[in-house]
């Protein structure tokens, strides 16, 4: 059913307001306070997937990251249903209700209204976000960038390196189509907005600061007590 430009706005809209107030949704806060904390008031004090793997561990670390995904995806998978090519209620070709979706619904989580404009990075919703848009190449960069993390502990880059891709691949397919230009300035300022969220986590790694992720702890090897009592006196080896 094709509507009219006015309802178009107007759903387009709707689904950027609803995609933004998706955002604002912090599971991290969320998950914390049934634990009986803030995460806020714990380790970084960021309220995002890898300071939940630093203070609550693996499992707490991946629901946050598997809640927050989804705060991308479904925004996206929304916008390319009211906002698809003039279509209501079907999914369009043109995907700029998906950058619209996705955009809003990053800016919700990176400065939620709802709790003082004080909210996460927005990495984790970035990549729900490029797993609606690029599946494949999300799914790559994230089995790389876990690697990555697994072997240099530092968790701000494993972001980068796992969102740039799937980013840079759908900005070259969109400047094919005639929304090439808008696609590529949403896409782009997704990016700068994480990055810019991310400032402290650059700044700590320039000084070598930045707080490590330990996904397996190595068991230490204790040396054995080669010390004997002689006399009533400790005496070590």
């Amino acid at each position: 059913m094709t509507i009219s430009l006015q309802m178009q706005i107007l759903a387009g809209s709707l689904v950027a307001i609803g995609s933004y107030f998706i955002g604002n949704v912090n599971n991290a806060i969320v998950i914390s306070r049934l634990k009986g904390k803030d995460i806020r008031e714990c380790g970084s004090g960021n309220p995002g997937t890898m300071n939940m793997l630093r203070t609550y561990g693996k499992i707490l670390g991946v629901v946050t990251l598997i809640l927050d995904v989804l705060k991308g995806v479904v925004p996206c998978l929304l916008g390319w249903l009211f906002m698809g090519n003039g279509q209501f209620l079907r999914f369009g070709s043109d995907r700029l209700g998906m950058y619209v979706a996705g955009i809003c619904a990053v800016l919700g989580h990176i400065y939620p209204a709802l709790m003082k404009f004080n909210g996460g990075k927005g990495a984790a919703t970035i990549i729900g976000v490029c797993l609606t848009l690029q599946p494949l190449y999300t799914i790559c960069t994230f089995a790389f960038g876990v690697a990555f993390l697994f072997i240099t502990q530092v968790g701000s880059l494993t972001s980068f390196i796992i969102i740039s891709v799937p980013l840079a691949v759908e900005g070259l397919s969109a400047a094919q189509n005639p929304i090439g230009i808008y696609a590529s300035v949403i896409l782009f300022a997704m990016y700068l907005l994480s990055l810019f969220a991310h400032r402290k986590n650059v700044y700590k790694l320039f000084y070598g600061n930045e707080a490590r992720v330990v996904l397996v702890k190595r068991k230490s090897k204790l040396q054995p007590d080669r010390s004997f009592v002689y006399e009533d006196y400790i005496i070590a080896e």
